[in-house]
């Protein structure tokens, strides 16, 4: 009922605000047919800007929730994964499933869209591919009977209804921001109307979740309920801190764009630690949360904490076969259509960089320029702190670029002796002054002296000021 009322609010505030600028409308339309000078003037510099801002907030409230991005599964192809759906959907009694979507994301959801130029709602359940590929067959029963939940009852319309307030307000300031038309009082109510809606509907939220959870255990198992919230938790890090920065990096190692997604095919996503395993479930229940803590969850499911175990095959394979394989092709296809070019460019740029790295090796007496050249290779290659000795062998040599370099790489480890280092390049080069100034105004920020940073950043001013008006001098 709390939130109810909240989203009845926020309805209410909106129509105040669409009222006010039709409002103001009328008023210089009023002024332009009783011919009152003032008004015409005023109306000849803000009538179109208020008509668009007015239209803007109109439109604002009224838009259809879009179809979520993805691969659409046909039932010819992917005729097991329905039967499955349509099993626990009956066991359930949640209302029928129009379509399932296949998405590139460590991802399940249950969302609910009108198509365009139809009146009927569509519902279509979302399953990643690497939820498919991680996950056993009991653990996706218990996920699919989760998210089925949440289309069961009034939920998934209630579900809706937040949304589409919430999104109102986020298109509204979105437009009006664009324009450079928002309103001192707009901005008051936004920022004291969203976060009250975002409490209200986190708690109900929470809600939902647990009854999910119970709708999944009644399903599939307590158990594989249980297990299959660890495995999603697990698996999407895997995706994130392993599975996706290799991708981004594979261009150092093969000649070849990678397939990302065939890769799941055979990722071991599962693999976890008891150290992980701690670090998820020591995070407790917070207001702000749309989700309840692990911790919580598997204290209503009543399951004790444990390693999932190993899986012999994951549930994509197991019903979808090679049609799995179809779909990660697709979904490569995709990755390579929107990354591909950037890839290949980059694998081009390593080599070229790795090719002169290799000739600056080579080089039995390399001068300082060539010392610099390759510590500038290296850090682009394999970081700042590889790159430190050949800085620190060209500054000593006198190069001036060199000893920022280095003075740079020791200040952002936070060692004082790059400070000399930083020192003796401007004196060596004058023209590195801003830059030199800028990394020393930032070690002293960061060490709090705030007065030593003061002095960098004035003397950095100086410089640039001088360097602007000899420029202006040379001019004809």
């Amino acid at each position: 009922m709390k939130l109810l009322l909240v989203v009845i609010e926020g309805y209410l505030y909106l129509a105040g605000i669409v009222a006010i600028f039709v409002a103001q409308l009328a008023f210089l339309s009023w002024g332009l047919w009783s011919r009152r000078p003032i008004i015409g003037l005023v109306t000849v510099f803000v009538a179109v800007p208020l008509i668009k801002s007015t239209v803007s907030a109109i439109r604002a409230c009224f838009f259809r929730i879009r179809a979520p991005e993805g691969l659409r599964l046909a039932r010819s192809d992917g005729g097991a994964l329905y039967d499955l759906v349509e099993d626990v959907r009956r066991k359930i009694g949640a209302p029928a499933v129009d379509s399932i979507t296949i998405t590139g994301a460590f991802n399940a959801s249950a969302v609910v869209f009108t198509p365009p130029r139809r009146l009927r709602r569509h519902r279509t359940l979302v399953l990643g591919l690497p939820v498919l590929t991680t996950l056993s067959l009991a653990e996706l029963r218990a996920v699919i009977a989760h998210e089925l939940a949440h289309f069961s009852g009034a939920h998934d319309a209630f579900a809706a209804w937040v949304y589409r307030v919430r999104r109102s307000w986020f298109t509204l300031q979105a437009a009006l921001d664009r324009r450079m038309a928002t309103p001192v009082y707009v901005y008051s109510i936004i920022g004291w109307y969203v976060p009250r809606l975002d409490a209200a509907s986190a708690e109900v939220n929470r809600r939902h979740e647990l009854v999910a959870d119970r709708v999944a255990a009644s399903v599939a198992g307590s158990r594989a309920a249980a297990d299959a919230l660890v495995v999603f938790e697990t698996g999407a890090r895997f995706a994130d801190d392993t599975h996706w920065p290799k991708i981004q990096i594979s261009h150092e190692a093969a000649a070849e764009p990678p397939r990302p997604y065939s890769g799941m095919l055979t990722w071991n996503a599962r693999a976890t630690s008891a150290d992980l395993l701690d670090e998820l479930f020591a995070h407790e229940t917070t207001p702000e949360d749309t989700h309840p803590s692990l911790r919580e969850r598997f204290t209503r499911l009543e399951e004790e904490v444990r390693l999932p175990p190993p899986a012999t095959r994951s549930a994509g394979a197991e019903i979808l076969g090679a049609e799995l394989e179809k779909l990660a092709a697709q979904l490569d296809h995709g990755w390579m259509t929107r990354n591909g070019d950037a890839w290949s460019r980059h694998r081009a740029e390593y080599v070229e960089r790795r090719a002169a790295l290799d000739r600056l090796t080579t080089l039995e007496a390399p001068t300082p320029d060539d010392l610099f050249t390759r510590g500038d290779l290296i850090e682009t290659l394999e970081g700042p702190e590889q790159a430190l000795a050949f800085y620190l062998s060209a500054a000593d040599r006198g190069h001036a670029a060199a000893a920022l370099a280095a003075g740079r790489v020791l200040l952002e480890r936070m060692d004082s002796k790059g400070i000399a280092l930083a020192e003796d390049s401007m004196a060596r080069d004058d023209s590195l002054v801003p830059e030199a100034c800028g990394f020393l105004a930032e070690y002293y920020t960061e060490t709090n002296q705030a007065l030593a940073a003061q002095k960098c950043e004035r003397r950095a001013i100086r410089h640039r000021t001088r360097a602007r008006l000899a420029l202006q001098a040379q001019k004809p």
